[in-house]
């Protein structure tokens, strides 16, 4: 039949060998430079000294390498590169990374943590740099020490402590109000005293301007509603910091201007928030961080850029971060009866001293909320860091300078340091652990030196919502099961967030 068609149309043949030859010819050029490109950047930018042996791990592959793979399907990669060893190479664009799989790695890379440093665009190139080049996460050295010394004062342990009440009681509003957000509608969920809510969409929003008022302080409903609309703006960009190409580079503003655009619409109308609210309350007299900030940047001691990307970072960055984290722990809890039942009974006996209990890591409470870290961490792959010093990892001899990752799967889950259950959700592996045991094996807010900023205020958010929300529902997930111990995963983030329905049932 077709070569009959072919017969009758001679023009159609022609095109279709024409296509039959495209089609092999650029087959054949993505193949041959595959190859050509690992050669090269292998022998050339390999990250490696050849005192050493040669680092394994998959071939770079045009144009952007292992780069996205890594963090958008981060847990089938991590499990399919194991088999380079515990030690391997994985590409970002054209820039070599180095992954570490082991305790024992991580520790002879953390020996001079202080002097490590990271590239502002984090190896995700010109449009994440535009974005986030300059937050506090990714500056180095006396630039990362002053930013530090302007926003730690608000996330310390103490400040966080101090500030527990608020932490709890908003927790606890929002707990009570949840049915106005479920599936069925407020006032039916209200009447029967059962609703079902998917958990991202629920539990998103509230640690988001939970973040936004220690900022800024008390928001009204105009200035929240702003925010979230440029919080959208801002979630719109997230697709282009992982395209690579031509989005690594500022010849950007000529491939896709209208992507630019979008970009600067963005800066443009975070930076004029940022400085309408620094204003506003400067004018009302109020201590508040985003005052601070502000006042830094006007006497010249940090950038207009170090205050806007250090908010992003805080807030839009951390966005899915933090949605990420709460719908993990709630989802584990909630689909293990035993741990369930010994935090409810905890949280009773508890119920007079909440807000202590809460800030308390020698509890069921904590331990709940750290296996979940464990299990279940926010990146597969870490945005690393480099060291100015040669490092020798089991013979690879890795060049000052060079990116390092850490696999967190294979510390926090594959790690022998863990059992034979490693896989299992099971709180009570932290019951006689120490600080000192967990150093090196297990990633939950970095290693060394630079720890993460919102550690204390997160821990304390999270596990307040834990308390108020298994106290007052019969917590269970009904839907977005995959199997026995696994689930559903959104796809429109950048982390592994849980895709699944919750169904609350009003407790008497």
């Amino acid at each position: 039949m077709i070569f009959q068609l072919y017969e009758s149309s001679p023009g159609l043949l022609a095109v279709g060998v024409v296509l039959s030859l495209a089609t092999v010819a650029v087959l054949t050029i993505r193949i041959w430079g595959d190859f050509v490109g690992n050669a090269i950047l292998s022998t050339f930018n390999g990250g490696v000294l050849s005192t050493g042996r040669a680092a394994p791990g998959p071939q770079w592959q045009w144009p952007n390498g292992q780069f996205a793979d890594k963090f958008l399907n981060g847990a089938a990669r991590s499990e399919e590169w194991r088999k380079y060893g515990p030690v391997y190479r994985v590409w970002a664009g054209p820039k070599p990374e180095i992954v570490l799989t082991t305790p024992e790695d991580l520790k002879v890379f953390h020996t001079d943590s202080d002097k490590h440093t990271k590239p502002l665009d984090g190896n995700f190139g010109w449009f994440f740099d535009k974005v986030l080049g300059r937050c506090v996460g990714l500056l180095s050295l006396d630039e990362w020490k002053n930013m530090r010394r302007v926003v730690d004062p608000s996330f310390t342990h103490g400040a966080s402590v101090k500030r527990i009440s608020v932490t709890e009681s908003d927790a606890r509003a929002f707990v009570e109000n949840l049915h106005t957000i479920s599936n069925e509608g407020a006032e039916i969920a209200k009447t029967k005293g059962r609703f079902t809510v998917p958990a991202m969409a629920a539990f998103m929003k509230f640690p988001f301007i939970f973040t936004a008022e220690v900022v800024y302080g008390n928001m009204t409903e105009a200035e929240k509603e702003e925010l979230w609309a440029i919080a959208e703006k801002r979630q719109a960009l997230l697709p282009f910091f992982f395209k690579g190409s031509f989005y690594r580079t500022s010849y950007l503003k000529w491939f896709d201007r209208p992507a630019y655009n979008q970009l600067q619409e963005f800066l443009d109308s975070w930076a004029e928030f940022n400085t309408r609210m620094a204003r506003s309350r400067r004018e009302q007299g109020l201590p508040l961080p985003i005052v601070t900030y502000w006042d830094e940047y006007l006497q010249g001691n940090i950038t207009l850029e170090q205050v806007t990307h250090t908010l992003d970072e805080m807030l839009f960055a951390n966005l899915d971060v933090t949605t990420h984290v709460l719908t993990w722990a709630i989802t584990l809890v909630a689909d293990h009866e035993n741990v369930k039942k010994e935090l409810r009974e905890e949280i009773e006996a508890h119920k007079d001293n909440l807000q202590e209990y809460i800030t308390n890591v020698n509890t069921h409470l904590h331990r709940c909320y750290y296996e979940s870290l464990r299990l279940r961490p926010i990146a597969v792959f870490s945005i690393g860091e480099s060291a100015p010093s040669v490092k020798n990892f089991r013979g690879i001899h890795v060049k000052p300078n060079t990116m390092v990752l850490v696999d967190t799967y294979a510390i926090n889950v594959r790690n022998p340091f863990w059992g034979p259950n490693s896989e299992e959700y099971d709180p009570n592996r932290f019951r006689n652990l120490k600080s000192t045991d967990l150093r090196y094996n297990l990633f939950v807010f970095g290693f060394g030196y630079r720890k993460c900023l919102g550690q204390y205020l997160a821990g304390h958010m999270v596990k307040a919502i834990l308390v108020h929300l298994f106290s007052q529902y019969d917590v269970k997930i009904i839907d977005g099961r995959k199997g026995k111990a696994d689930y559903d995963i959104d796809k429109t983030t950048w982390v592994p967030v849980a895709d699944v329905t919750v169904e609350l049932t009003k407790l008497q």
